[in-house]
């Protein structure tokens, strides 16, 4: 693959099958050196466990239960089609390691390609999934709450950034 190593679309000027078809390709040949480095390992079960943090944040702050509600009985905005397109190969490729299975094609149509029946079908979110705090959320909690999972979603996004950096290295090397 290092011949070809050029040729991994990267940014979001590449169609959402094109990076899942790459990020398959490099987990199917690299996974067992990748799930062997002891490194790699680390920053994944660190990034996991900011990942269970935070869900868990969101839905002791009623995050989720707000999220649902606007998905549900508003139609929701934030997993809108398109959203997919933010994604790269190696957040897919994390989502691999992480055991996910990604899509073939959306759900909805109408939606972001990784939002199921029951919201996200992935583990390792990209950023602006993480990050992304609307007006409806603003309002519905207090400023504590807030903070609280603005924390959440700091302490996330820094572990996924070293995650996505190693692993970039990784690559370059050998790859």
């Amino acid at each position: 693959m290092k011949k070809d190593f050029d040729k991994i679309p990267l940014g979001p000027d590449h169609p959402i099958e094109k990076k899942i078809k790459w990020a398959k390709r490099i987990y199917s040949e690299y996974s067992h050196h990748l799930l062997q480095d002891k490194t790699i390992c680390a920053l994944l079960e660190k990034y996991r466990q900011s990942i269970e943090e935070n869900w868990q944040v969101m839905a002791d702050t009623g995050v989720v239960k707000e999220c649902t509600s606007c998905a549900l009985q508003d139609g929701g905005s934030c997993c809108g089609s398109g959203i997919e397109n933010k994604f790269d190969v190696v957040n897919l490729l994390i989502n691999l390691l992480m055991g996910v299975e990604l899509p073939s094609q959306p759900w909805d149509p109408t939606g972001c390609w990784f939002l199921g029946e029951k919201g996200c079908l992935i583990t390792a979110r990209h950023v602006i999934c993480v990050n992304f705090i609307c007006k409806r959320l603003y309002d519905a909690l207090d400023s504590q709450s807030i903070h609280r999972v603005q924390a959440a979603m700091q302490k996330e996004t820094e572990n996924a950034f070293l995650l996505e950096e190693y692993l970039k290295v990784w690559l370059a090397k050998n790859g």
